[in-house]
């Protein structure tokens, strides 16, 4: 099935809407200019896949890239790729002239206002996709459907009179991981991104409800006074053949049957290899027990260097079993779900029944918030470093918490120096790190109290600051960002404060939290090289210190 799924793609996406020339057959005038244009300035949405995207090294991908090269080839000239953070600044460069082509861009009446748009050399069918037992997209009324925020699909379903429940996401695998959990009940997308995310995450338990009339079609975009240079590009596409079209939607759109890794046998083993694993590493950790008991007179450098290898072993095995477990609990999860919802239609009039259900939801709601940490807590991914403000950062997630901390009856005091030099960090996992420090701050004061956040540039008095510092990082007399985020709640036990950075561990009653936010968090700023530790201050509250290196020119 995967197989004549991936053939119909490649019949949908590879052909073009006009007739392929043996020769350009360019005029003088065009000649001409292609000689006084010989660089090309274009720009690209950082994250299209598969139709374009830059990858964590900072390369060109995807079917854009191939038809670019194709017609870099044959008119000669030199494509100038201008680095854009976001698609929103993309499309500010294009509207100032600052870019001269955007490789692959769907026509609309305002993008005509200010760019001149080539016949479309990429074109997907949208489809509808759900983990539930839908037929239809008419079953979805009232229901809860993703969409991209900002993309085609966005503009289509909100300009028309759909009763549906809209939930935008930022890409197509958030919402698809989304329809997966059952968090959501179907996601409308193009057949290519689907295509993509299906062949990177292998989720075996979505499926197409159903083809969409409108198609997401891709063509050049060109500066609208560059009106010559769209009569080049046109030739050229024109030019290309079906073999070479169709080489380049195959490379990038054929869905392989997925590999054994995604089958429920190879992750059996692998929990049973790990349940060993746990039960060697267990066996080990106790006979260091008893080695650390006879070996007491041992320096301080020893006993800390042993700590140190003992926590990451620990660290390591409960990350692959965290894993392997939230990937096997996912499927379940969703079939709970669509049962509550298949219930909670049943039993419309009857109380009791309603309240089970209610109930029900509840619990899966938490499992699946439980599943989430799992896979954050487990994720081994390479950080997107880049020298940035840090107090831009800070300010940021306070926004995103605006509303949450206003309805709680928080003040927010923020002490940020101005002086603090920009740092490399990762802009996107440091927020996930303040917004979890926030939210624990605000619920720990209970409602009315002050949360106050200060950066500066201070230098490292003694030991004391270092008490968690297990890889070393830092010297006395150093010179550190530090980041200090304090409450007026009642404070951290000293109990607690030796486990809180401890997975799965939490002081909050049960049904409150699932004790990977701080985990899942300080493994965030290891990776920085930084240093996150926790006390209590001198009138209450709980303060939790964060220290950067500060780069080096």
């Amino acid at each position: 099935m995967l197989k004549s799924t991936g053939k119909m793609l490649l019949l949908l996406t590879g052909l073009l809407s006009y007739p392929a020339q043996a020769e350009l057959n360019l005029n003088e005038e065009e000649q001409n200019w292609l000689q006084a244009h010989p660089e090309i300035r274009f720009a690209v949405d950082p994250d299209f896949a598969p139709f374009e995207w830059i990858d964590s090294n900072g390369n060109y991908q995807g079917m854009a890239d191939d038809y670019l090269a194709l017609v870099e080839k044959k008119l000669g000239v030199r494509f100038k790729r201008i680095d854009a953070k976001t698609w929103p600044e993309v499309m500010a460069m294009a509207r100032k002239h600052e870019v001269d082509l955007l490789p692959a861009l769907a026509r609309s009446p305002q993008r005509e206002a200010f760019l001149l748009f080539t016949p479309p050399h990429i074109i997907a069918p949208g489809v509808l996709i759900s983990a539930g037992n839908y037929d239809s997209i008419e079953q979805l009324l009232q229901k809860k459907v993703a969409v991209v925020n900002g993309y085609v699909w966005d503009d289509l379903i909100s300009h028309h009179k759909t009763d549906v429940r809209l939930i935008r996401v930022e890409n197509t695998r958030d919402g698809m991981e989304l329809t997966a959990l059952g968090a959501v009940d179907a996601m409308v997308s193009d057949m290519a991104s689907v295509t993509w995310v299906l062949r990177e995450e292998g989720y075996s338990n979505l499926r197409i409800v159903s083809y969409l009339e409108h198609r997401l079609e891709l063509g050049f975009a060109i500066r609208n006074d560059w009106k010559t240079f769209q009569n080049i590009l046109t030739k050229v596409l024109a030019s290309l053949s079906v073999e070479e079209k169709q080489a380049i939607s195959a490379k990038w759109m054929t869905l392989e049957e997925a590999g054994f890794w995604h089958k429920p046998v190879f992750w059996y083993s692998i929990l049973s290899a790990m349940a060993a694993l746990l039960f060697i590493l267990g066996s080990m950790l106790i006979w260091n027990r008893m080695l650390k008991h006879q070996v007491a007179l041992r320096t301080r450098a020893l006993e800390n260097a042993q700590q140190q290898l003992i926590h990451a072993e620990k660290m390591e095995s409960i990350g692959r079993l965290a894993a392997g477990v939230a990937h096997e609990v996912k499927n379940p999860l969703a079939i709970i779900q669509m049962a509550s919802d298949f219930l909670a239609k049943e039993v419309i009039g009857n109380r009791d029944a309603h309240a089970v259900v209610k109930d029900i939801d509840e619990a899966v709601e938490r499992a699946n918030s439980i599943v989430r940490g799992l896979l954050d807590f487990s994720r081994d991914e390479k950080l997107d470093m880049r020298v940035e403000n840090i107090n831009e950062i800070i300010e940021r997630a306070l926004q995103l918490l605006a509303y949450e901390l206003r309805k709680q009856q928080v003040e927010v005091i923020t002490e940020l120096d101005n002086s603090v030099p920009k740092i490399k960090l990762d802009s996107v996992k440091l927020q996930q790190v303040f917004i979890n420090l926030f939210m624990n701050a605000a619920h720990a004061m209970n409602e009315r109290g002050q949360l106050t956040v200060r950066s500066c540039v201070h230098r490292i008095s003694g030991e004391h600051e270092l008490r968690h510092d297990r890889e070393q990082a830092f010297k006395v007399n150093e010179k550190v960002v530090r980041i200090e985020v304090a409450d007026t709640g009642p404070g951290i036990a000293e109990a607690d404060q030796k486990k809180i950075f401890d997975p799965f561990y939490t002081s909050k009653p049960v049904g409150e939290g699932t004790g990977l936010g701080l985990s899942v968090s300080q493994n965030i700023i290891n990776l920085h090289h930084g240093l996150l530790d926790v006390h209590n201050g001198a009138e209450g509250g709980a303060v939790f210190i964060m220290l950067f290196k500060i780069n080096k020119e």
